[in-house]
Order: structure tokens, then sequence, then C-alpha cells
């Protein structure tokens, strides 16, 4: 694997209500950011002791791949949709891999 992968870790809590709807939005991410060229992984988690918690867990071969998922039709699409949503904004967290 390139050392310069980026592992990206992402959570979105839902608004009370609006869990399905946001786990329905999330869910239609998962498949075309699988095909994207350069995807390595891309997982869709619940925090197991707070429902309507989910996390992704996704790698990219690099960062020019990651950004070509942030303009890709389906990441606007969670951009434009998921404000309605969520109870806060979404954690986003980068990481490079040391060991």
């Amino acid at each position: 694997m390139s050392t310069n992968m980026i592992n990206v870790l992402a959570r979105f809590k839902a608004q009370n209500g609006k869990e399905q709807a946001l786990l329905e939005l999330l869910q239609s991410l998962v498949q075309p950011t699988r095909n994207e060229l350069g995807c390595v992984k891309y997982e869709l988690h619940e925090e197991n002791q707070s429902l309507g918690q989910f996390v992704f867990i996704k790698s990219f071969v690099d960062h020019a791949a990651f950004e070509k998922h942030q303009n890709t039709g389906h990441f606007r699409r969670l951009k434009k949709e998921m404000p309605e949503l969520v109870a806060q904004e979404p954690e986003f967290i980068i990481l490079s891999k040391l060991a």
C-alpha cells in the first residue's frame, strides 16, 4: 500500500426521528463510492452505544482520489440533503498511517 494513502473517519449524528432517512442517504453513497477509481475501502457503521450515530471508515489511494470523491454527484447530493437530517455538523477526521 502507498504511504500517501488517505484514511478518513466521518461521523454523522441524526436528528431525532430522522435516523432512517439519514441511514438511507448514507447507504446510497456506498456502492458508487466503492466503484470510484482510487477508493480502497468504504464502510458504513452504526455506533453500538448510540443509535442514529453513523460512521464511515474510508480509505483512498491518495489525496487526489479523496478530493475527486468530494466532487462526485453522490457526494454533492449528500452535502445538499444532509443538513436537514443531522443534529450537528458532521465530524471528519483525516488520518495518515504512521505504523
